[in-house]
């Protein structure tokens, strides 16, 4: 899939540097024919023009200085115009269009030739290589072409400018507390990854990465009701002034609606997999699989409990540490995520509100776990971590640990319980013969990307708890954005390989331990009253 993406990204500016290389031959004509009558640039032997047209440009023979400085300055104007639009090589794109421009010349002026004495064209084109014009005119546009892509990227990388990958510690604080507030989104514990970037406009926050010079907002504006549209607007005023283009990914159906005044384009990438762990249940046909698999891992004596964790023990955290890492030590590729991972276990305090789940094999050892981050004051409660250690556990631990996971949420009274945000989940888990050809197309090319991307086992898995399943959506804002910034998701999310980016100097940094839990407050002593004091007293000495 990255590699579609990449093409798809290399086509469109092929095809643009293609219609500029087109643009350049005729444009050095006219430049020509208005520097006809210029005596201070008639200076040089005089040259054959390569089209019968320069004889409209003051004659079929042209000074060198004039043809150089005509098609110098065509080709400027063209490489400016690639620089502009195009990020590709300015070495390769100078040579690429100029080879195309001269093609142009070549054909063109053999053609012309040939329907000007009815001759065949081919018998035209060795003669018209000899034209001395012919290379005057191709060295002038690529001189021109190397200039102007040189100026326009050094004005381009001017008004560009670095963003530092994180946010600094007082940041992180003033989002954090609008999250508690204002949090209502299953993705907004999410803003306060370490590598996120923050904008706060309108009394609210977004969380953003950039990579290359394409700003990726992860999820909704976070901020007070109607505050989200302005947000946006602030942060795409400040990402034009940082020569940034934007887009958004994650984007709930809330979030749409909310920012339909900034106009942006939306694509569905994904659905988010929604259980209101209240209504679920383990019985019915619907959930057979789960209810077997819950019975299989009990049956090999497999333990699997829930822990806040602010109750969690200094051994839970080295255990839970030592699967972590075991974890990422079998893995090829982390994909740490961006939208829906926070991508640590503790080290800010926002993160003594998660809950773990914990699974224990039959001699009491910790094999998996699972956490999940509260939102929405609480009433909802979002999967961040799913880690599973070795090959030999019982197959189903993964349904046993959610379903365990469920139960003690409907205990807590939460109402909604976040599974996952599974990409293209409408289109691999939908049913095939309900897909029109667009979707099937697209089912075919993700299924081919099946083992990078594991899009249709994490759909079908999340499927088994009876979801609601929730749209989530990608915004940009033109038709031709939508491959670039398709693949700068991809790469936030880790599942391409993204440019290095400098961190932020000073940013914060999760602690390397889960922060103390703040002890209880204790209820003031009850304050006696000054008359019943007194007759206390009283009754007191009258006993002794």
């Amino acid at each position: 899939m990255s590699r579609t993406l990449r093409l798809l990204v290399t086509a469109e500016r092929g095809a643009i540097a293609v219609l500029v290389a087109l643009l350049a031959a005729p444009s050095g004509l006219g430049l020509l024919y208005l520097l006809r009558q210029e005596r201070l640039v008639a200076l040089g032997r005089r040259l054959d023009g390569a089209l019968p047209l320069q004889a409209l440009a003051g004659g079929s023979a042209q000074p060198l200085v004039r043809v150089l400085l005509a098609f110098a300055a065509a080709g400027a104007a063209a490489g400016a115009l690639l620089g502009l639009l195009t990020r590709l090589r300015p070495l390769l794109t100078a040579a690429a269009t100029g080879v195309l421009a001269w093609l142009l010349l070549v054909a063109g002026g053999a053609a012309s030739y040939a329907v000007e004495n009815s001759a065949p064209v081919a018998s035209r084109l060795a003669r018209q290589l000899h034209h001395r014009g012919l290379w005057a005119e191709l060295a002038g546009l690529l001189l021109g072409l190397l200039a102007g892509l040189y100026g326009a990227r050094r004005a381009t990388a001017a008004r560009s400018l670095p963003a530092g990958e994180g946010h600094a510690p007082p940041e992180h604080a003033r989002a954090a507390r609008l999250v508690a507030e204002h949090g209502r989104d299953s993705l907004d514990p999410f803003a306060l990854r370490a590598d996120k970037s923050f904008h706060f406009a309108a009394g609210g926050v977004l969380a953003y990465r950039v990579i290359g010079r394409t700003a990726i907002v992860a999820g909704d504006p976070i901020g007070p009701p109607g505050c989200a549209a302005a947000v946006l607007g602030a942060f795409a005023a400040e990402a034009v002034r940082r020569g940034w283009s934007v887009c958004a990914t994650g984007v709930s159906p809330q979030g749409l609606a909310a920012l339909a005044p900034c106009r942006l384009r939306a694509l569905q990438v994904g659905a988010e997999a929604l259980v209101d762990p209240r209504a679920f249940s383990l019985e019915g046909r619907r959930v057979r699989k789960v209810r077997q698999a819950v019975a299989r891992v009990e049956r090999a004596g497999w333990h699997v409990e829930t822990r806040a964790a602010r109750a969690l023990d200094d051994a839970t955290i080295a255990e839970l540490d030592g699967v972590e890492q075991a974890w990422r030590a079998r893995q090829r590729r982390v994909c740490d995520g961006f939208a829906m991972t926070l991508g640590r276990l503790w080290g800010a305090p926002e993160d003594l509100d998660a809950r773990y789940v914990l699974a224990r094999d039959a001699s009491g050892v910790l094999r998996a776990f699972l956490r999940f981050v509260s939102y929405d004051a609480g009433r909802g409660r979002s999967l961040d971590t799913m880690r599973r250690g070795a090959a030999d556990e019982p197959n189903g631990l993964g349904e046993t640990m959610v379903v365990e996971a469920l139960r003690d949420a409907a205990a807590d009274g939460v109402e909604q319980v976040s599974l996952n945000f599974a990409g293209f989940a409408h289109v691999m888990a939908a049913d095939p013969a309900t897909l029109g050809l667009r979707r099937r197309l697209l089912r075919a090319l993700l299924g081919s990307a099946h083992g990078r991307f594991q899009l249709e086992r994490l759909a079908r898995f999340n499927a088994k708890f009876a979801p609601v399943w929730q749209p989530r959506y990608l915004l940009y804002r033109r038709r031709r954005d939508l491959p670039l910034a398709g693949l700068r998701a991809l790469q936030a999310e880790g599942y391409v390989r993204a440019p290095a980016t400098a961190a932020l100097p000073l940013r914060w940094e999760p602690a390397a331990h889960l922060p103390a839990a703040p002890e209880p407050a204790r209820a003031p002593a009850a304050v006696t009253p000054p008359r019943r004091r007194r007759a206390l007293a009283l009754a007191s000495a009258g006993r002794r």
